[in-house]
């Protein structure tokens, strides 16, 4: 009995302290949802009185659903009751509603209408709105031109979205001077104040070295601040920009660095014998892969220069692949000439590839991906050939002491 109490008590005490907290939970929403009711009552006193600016705050009330139950044919009617005294704000929603359908039949036409006569009121948000109907063109003619005027215009006002847009439009250089400079400004007034896909291009243009200097810190920094808010762009980014240890590493590099040990240990330190020294080799081989990968996965890394993290790579996968092609004859003695063409095919074809993708090196991987697999070919075709040439130096130094034997004792006889 003693120790249930012992037990009884604490239990007792946190099943209060949550059920206090669920209490408070229901309480504040039961407050909340009452002051906003109270608010949707005093703004529809309001609105129908023909304030323009109550009326549109009705409107979005019934578009969330927040102090009045959720109906947007009701919204519709509230904001086209605003928009037409003029309140801008409206106008944008009204298209909004037409745009995508909500309310109303959807109607591009009429969405384009009511976003114009917002954006030409000033309202920045329907300025970008109208930019992006003509950047796209839909239901209006296709026009870059007039898409870069109106998004200026919302840019100037710093709507960031407007801003981010601009910045795209002068990097890729459509109806617009291409200029990275412009288009990395641009893309820092909208990063400063959050949005989220400026800050992933804002760090693209510092990795890359576009229109800013390339910094690999600041490009971690602005990808981090667009990860946090979910840019998946970045977070690939980030991922691809760190070498670091993982699990998975960790338990390779612990299982490359006992095999190692073990080849070594089996060479029993013979190096008179072919296959002992070729197993010795492999194990020295096999665990200066292994060091080079613990201090390259220390010392690389994002702040690194790219150039430095490339040859990184491709010095890990040269190493890989002279310690395969050294232990190859271990396992099949006469592959070498096999493994050499393959290795010769795979090399051709790959480049080619590279070469028709050049585009694909914006990607942080691909290059990684590039070396890495140009050092693992090379490594294995450098020592493969090497091995035959030794090979055929040894057949060519044996067929002739055979012949000298040969010619030595049909001499003597």
């Amino acid at each position: 009995m003693k120790l249930i109490g012992k037990f009884a008590v604490p239990l007792i005490c946190v099943a209060l302290i949550c059920g206090a907290a669920i209490g408070w939970r229901l309480v504040k929403a039961r407050v909340t949802e009452r002051k906003l009711t109270e608010a949707a009552k005093a703004c529809r006193l309001r609105a129908e009185q023909g304030d323009a600016n109550a009326q549109h705050e009705l409107a979005g009330m019934f578009y969330r659903g927040k102090g009045v139950p959720q109906d947007y044919a009701e919204a519709v009617v509230w904001d086209r009751k605003a928009a037409d005294q003029g309140n801008p704000k409206a106008q944008y929603g009204l298209g909004f509603m037409y745009d995508v359908g909500k309310g109303v039949p959807q109607d591009y036409n009429e969405a384009v209408s009511w976003f114009r006569k917002a954006a030409q009121q000033g309202y920045a948000r329907a300025q970008y709105a109208l930019g992006n109907e003509y950047y796209a063109g839909k239901n209006v003619p296709l026009n870059y031109t007039e898409a870069a005027g109106w998004y200026h215009k919302a840019a100037d006002q710093s709507y960031a979205e407007a801003q981010y847009a601009l910045g795209y439009m002068y990097y890729e250089g459509r109806e617009v001077p291409q200029d990275d400079s412009e288009a990395a400004a641009w893309y820092r007034k909208a990063a400063d104040q959050g949005y989220a896909r400026a800050q992933s291009a804002l760090g693209y243009m510092y990795f890359q070295g576009r229109g800013v200097q390339r910094n690999y810190a600041e490009a971690a920094r602005w990808y981090r601040k667009a990860a946090k808010q979910g840019d998946e762009y970045s977070r690939h980014a980030l991922a691809a920009m760190k070498i670091g240890f993982d699990t998975p590493d960790k338990v390779l590099l612990s299982l490359g660095f006992l095999g190692s040990v073990l080849l070594l240990i089996f060479s029993r330190g013979d190096i008179r014998n072919p296959k002992q020294r070729r197993v010795a080799i492999g194990g020295l081989l096999g665990v200066l892969r292994v060091g080079l990968d613990v201090y390259g996965r220390s010392h690389f890394g994002m702040l690194q220069a790219l150039s430095a993290v490339n040859v990184f790579y491709f010095g890990r996968s040269l190493l890989s692949g002279i310690f395969g092609a050294v232990l190859l004859p271990v396992v099949w003695p006469k592959g070498f000439k096999i493994v050499l063409t393959i290795c010769a095919m795979l090399f051709i074809g790959f480049n080619v590839y590279a070469m028709t993708h050049y585009n694909l090196r914006r990607f942080a991987a691909c290059p990684r991906a590039f070396y890495s697999a140009n050092g693992l070919l090379m490594g294995i075709a450098i020592t493969s050939a090497f091995h035959l040439w030794l090979a055929e130096k040894s057949r060519g130094a044996q067929n002739g002491n055979d012949r000298v034997a040969t010619g030595t004792v049909a001499g003597k006889e």
